[in-house]
């Protein structure tokens, strides 16, 4: 957003909950309110009060109260808008953001299964908008030596622990390969020879990026939790410079050309297949990462073409923006940028 030139005010809700005991903070989570939540709510409407945005973006409002959102609009007649890359209606559900949806004069999200039911809670625009990557965090890299011996590995996923995930997981073990898992929970993985593979840490920052370009290929396997079929990490991988292996999803496939600029697999067998087959291909597989890497640019699939895409659709930069990755719905229009 700074750099499309707005000036911005922010209101930190980590800030908030650190305040605040673990266990007051898992209450809070629970009912839906408490002295964190209260305070973020209190900071929103009287930083809008002081400050008096034209548009108030709300990242993930799971704990933002309608009424926030009605004395923002009345102290200083912002727009609404409310963004998330998760599910917002499975798993991260919250009764204060439901009741605000309709308040929202454009609600933006990556999980088109849940287009209907923004649609029929009735926000003023509904944009629908593929995943992103950060420029500023998601791009090739040369490793040390110190971080090539630490994230060196054939081939890497990085995600929380899910059970399901050692579908296409064990059998790359099974075949020998040298796979790398990183992220949270996998203590709870109780198969032994995957759980052997993990590294049990949340990768962030210069850290993941470091994992994404120490691996000759990127893993896209999608949580079995949620209907996805494509995750920020479909980008983050190419956009690093590592060849992606991914799920057969038709948003994979709308987002990459398959066998050009990705590879994906449908079945365990296609999955170690492909593996091996790259793995001993490096020119064709180093072709395909650079292309990915060309498409993510070329395509606008970062997180500042989204945020452009974003403004576009509720009316701030001019007439609106042609969305290759998405569409815009509108309660006066049926479809306004297929």
């Amino acid at each position: 957003m700074k750099e499309l030139g707005h000036e911005l005010c922010g209101v930190d809700y980590a800030a908030a909950f650190e305040k605040w005991s673990d266990n007051v903070n898992r209450l809070s989570f629970w009912a839906g309110f408490g002295p964190a939540i209260w305070h973020i709510n209190r900071k929103i409407v009287s930083s809008a009060e002081t400050f008096r945005p034209e548009i108030l973006w709300v990242d993930k409002g799971n704990y933002v109260f309608p009424e926030t959102l009605e004395k923002v609009r009345a102290a200083c007649g912002a727009r609404l808008v409310h963004y998330t890359p998760d599910p917002a209606f499975v798993g991260h559900r919250t009764r204060h953001f439901v009741r605000g949806v309709p308040l929202y004069d454009l609600v933006v999200t990556t999980k088109g299964y849940e287009e209907a039911r923004y649609a029929e809670l009735g926000p003023k625009r509904i944009l629908y908008q593929l995943p992103s990557f950060d420029r500023d965090v998601h791009f090739p890299v040369t490793l040390s030596p110190e971080e090539r011996g630490e994230f060196d590995s054939d081939l890497v996923f990085v995600g929380t622990y899910a059970k399901g995930r050692e579908r296409f997981l064990r059998p790359l073990v099974d075949a020998g390969l040298d796979l790398a898992i990183w992220g949270s929970e996998w203590h709870r993985c109780t198969d032994r020879a995957l759980k052997k593979k993990a590294r049990f840490e949340s990768l962030a920052g210069p850290r993941y990026r470091a994992a994404l370009s120490g691996a000759r290929i990127g893993l896209g396997i999608l949580s079995p939790l949620w209907p996805d079929k494509s995750t920020t990490r479909s980008l983050e991988i190419p956009a690093c410079g590592t060849f992606l292996l991914a799920e057969r999803t038709d948003e994979h496939q709308q987002l990459f050309e398959e066998g050009r600029e990705a590879e994906f697999f449908s079945t365990e067998a296609e999955l170690v297949e492909k593996a091996r087959f790259f793995l001993d291909h490096d020119a064709l597989r180093t072709k395909v990462a650079r292309a990915g890497r060309e498409r993510c640019e070329r395509s606008g699939y970062s997180s500042l073409d989204r945020v452009r895409q974003a403004l576009a659709a509720l009316g701030s930069e001019g007439p609106c923006a042609t969305h290759p990755e998405g569409a815009v719905r509108s309660r006066q229009t049926p479809q306004l940028n297929p």
